[in-house]
């Protein structure tokens, strides 16, 4: 168990080693939720490219975030 302070904006600092075995990196979206009234559980939320394959197996979809992203930014102009 860790003991992490809460800053003024209800922030905290995730330990490293703990993302590091969760394979959490900078920019990545954990689920939050309330566990028994009284338990914050911190879970790393599937990015798109770890979804996306899901329904459709097989189908590429390396850098599909990326690629998502320079079409939505192309549509924009």
């Amino acid at each position: 168990m860790r003991v992490v302070k809460v800053t003024r904006k209800r922030q905290i600092t995730l330990p490293k080693d703990m993302c590091d075995i969760l394979g959490i990196k900078p920019g990545d979206y954990v689920k939050v939720r309330i566990e028994e009234g009284a338990r914050i559980i911190i879970e790393k939320a599937l990015g798109i490219d770890e979804l996306a394959g899901f329904l459709n197996p097989g189908y590429p979809l390396k850098d599909l975030a990326r690629r998502l992203e320079e079409e939505r930014k192309r549509s924009q102009r």
